[in-house]
């Protein structure tokens, strides 16, 4: 049998190989950090969602806790969400805006924004990672201690479900997965206060900032038209996501993350050499 002739050491690599490389080569840290960071994600999202579904609410104490959010409302002069909703209701474009805004942007922005961090802005990543991570637990502490009914539960104040009247998809199908007073904080709130601050800072483009600084008024007014969310809702979101960049801070004191230019603007204890992180 004819020997088999070896390749030679010109010859290309596989184009399977090739491609395998090349997006390697995109990964800051390399592929084990890259399935590092989806791992975590992917666990803290499960336990986010399995402790979410199952806290144990009472229904009327969710009701009286919204009704609770419209006197104070009220007291402060501040409770316009149903002019808001009819407005929306009698304006088709708008009802489209913040249909789609409410469904996708929540997931979409958010994680291109991540992956976006990964790649492009991989030495701060870390520090909104852990922003996230505190976001979601302050987020299930709101949802255990303060359970509370969204706007849209209470019809005989004239709210109506916006999604569930006008929106293609089948909004029902997605309220049947999702725990139904998870109200205060807005979430939705709180992560377009995150990106909207990280992409502020780190942005080059004057455009994009403009889009950036724009992003969480949009937000709200979409929760709000939908019937989602109160106004208090939205600033306790907001809040949420100051405690939870207060929180990086604290963690990034103990746990070097940023650069050392980055450090010493947020008056950091400067570090000369950042080891890898996970």
């Amino acid at each position: 049998m004819a020997d088999v002739a070896a390749r030679p050491a010109h010859a290309k690599p596989p184009r399977r190989t090739a491609r395998r490389g090349a997006f390697g080569r995109l990964l800051p840290r390399g592929w084990r950090d890259f399935i590092v960071q989806i791992a975590l994600f992917v666990v803290v999202d499960v336990l986010y969602e399995l402790t979410r579904s199952l806290a144990d609410a009472n229904v009327d104490t969710a009701f009286a806790h919204a009704r609770s959010v419209v006197n104070l409302e009220r007291s402060l002069g501040v409770f316009t969400e149903l002019d808001v909703q009819h407005w929306v209701l009698h304006r088709p474009w708008a009802t489209s805006i913040a249909d789609y805004t409410y469904f996708y942007s929540y997931f979409t922005v958010t994680v291109v924004f991540m992956f976006w961090m990964y790649l492009r802005r991989n030495d701060y990543y870390y520090f909104v990672r852990n922003a996230v991570f505190v976001a979601d637990g302050i987020a299930l502490l709101g949802f255990t201690l303060f359970p509370t009914a969204p706007p849209r539960m209470l019809t005989d104040l004239g709210f109506v479900d916006l999604l569930e009247r006008t929106a293609t998809l089948n909004h029902s199908s997605f309220s049947a997965l999702a725990y139904p007073f998870a109200a205060v904080p807005s979430v939705h709130t709180c992560y377009a206060t995150l990106t909207a601050i990280t992409c502020l800072l780190l942005v080059r483009r004057r455009l994009l900032k403009i889009v950036f600084a724009l992003y969480p008024a949009l937000i709200v007014f979409a929760i709000v038209a939908t019937g989602n969310h109160f106004w208090f809702d939205a600033v306790t979101g907001a809040s949420a996501a100051l405690i939870s960049l207060g929180a990086a801070w604290l963690i990034e004191r103990w746990h070097p993350t940023l650069p050392a230019s980055a450090r010493r603007r947020l008056h950091l204890q400067d570090v000369t050499e950042i080891a890898p992180v996970v």
